[in-house]
């Protein structure tokens, strides 16, 4: 090939370099640019809001007002934010460009008047609640799952990810597959349960309590109300529960194979001769509340602080 063409070609190369690297920048740009959003909508009192997204984050925040407010930011690849309402309702979802292996995150901050019911369902967006008072369900696969307040009825279930409640009153059912579940001060009536997660509730007092898993731990320092019962049951993993030595309670555990520690009372016995299973019945202080442990093969613990 003759130098002047080697030149041409060269020159045309350069050329398309140039447009495709243009090219590259100004749909990266279309890729990165973000919709804002600011809407709100009337709610009559004790209405319901339902919010739905994909992948990001829904942050919903009870206040006095009369009225959904509903800011955020949306991804390129967000089709729509679509949103309803009827007086008594108000439904926000989030849908996406159909795009194989390809979706874009909402980030959504929704005020509600703290009174309303509240639902969300999520796929891989987290999901953080603060002060709705009314009942609220929450419901994500991947995403995190964290209430702070205390709704009169609160269901929050995630297949992977944590579920953590700041305080629970009335009646409350926490669940994960995989993730933990978290409960800082408790209250009321509270079922939990996982799959392989850990189930840990801090402090509080509860009328009732069903905390069950497979693998997972369950470590427990709430303590029953004067007639409350507490049921803790896991297949494998460990069970340990910090009570008073002066609380009146009746104690009953079994466990297969595991082993049994009571730093506030008798040693367990065998449930046969030939056979590992441990039994241990007790009470202290008058009886009253009833705590039920049962565990095929993880360990049990019971002490004081």
């Amino acid at each position: 090939m003759r130098p002047e063409r080697i030149e041409r070609v060269e020159d045309r190369m350069k050329k398309s370099a140039i447009v495709m690297i243009a090219l590259v920048i100004a749909s990266a740009g279309v890729a990165g640019a973000e919709r804002t959003v600011n809407e709100s909508r009337p709610l009559d009192p004790g209405g319901q809001v339902e919010i739905s997204n994909i992948s990001g984050e829904v942050e919903v925040i009870g206040w006095s007002g009369d009225e959904v407010l509903i800011e955020g930011t949306l991804e390129h690849g967000v089709k729509e934010l679509a949103i309803s309402s009827g007086g008594s309702r108000v439904s926000i979802e989030v849908t996406q460009m159909r795009r194989r292996g390809y979706s874009a995150d909402a980030y959504l901050t929704v005020k509600i008047p703290s009174a309303a019911g509240l639902e969300v369902e999520t796929v891989s967006a987290d999901i953080t609640v603060d002060g709705v008072d009314g009942e609220v369900e929450l419901e994500s696969v991947s995403g995190k799952v964290e209430v702070s307040g205390q709704p009169s009825l609160l269901e929050a279930a995630s297949v992977s990810g944590n579920v953590v409640a700041t305080a629970t009153a009335g009646r409350s059912e926490l669940e994960s597959v995989s993730g933990k579940v978290i409960v800082r001060s408790a209250s009321g009536r509270l079922e939990a349960g996982s799959v392989s997660g850990n189930i840990e509730i801090e402090g509080g007092e509860l009328d009732s309590l069903n905390a069950e898993t497979v693998s997972g731990s369950i470590f427990c320092a709430a303590r029953p109300s004067g007639s409350g019962r507490f049921s803790l049951e896991t297949m494998s993993g460990s069970i340990e529960i910090v009570v008073s030595a002066n609380a009146d309670a009746d104690y009953s555990v079994e466990t297969y194979s595991g082993s049994i520690r009571n730093t506030i009372g008798p040693k367990p016995r065998r449930t046969d001769a030939y056979g590992p299973g441990k039994e241990l019945h007790f009470s202290t202080g008058s009886g009253g509340s009833r705590v039920i442990i049962e565990s095929f093969s993880g360990s049990v613990e019971i002490r004081t602080d």
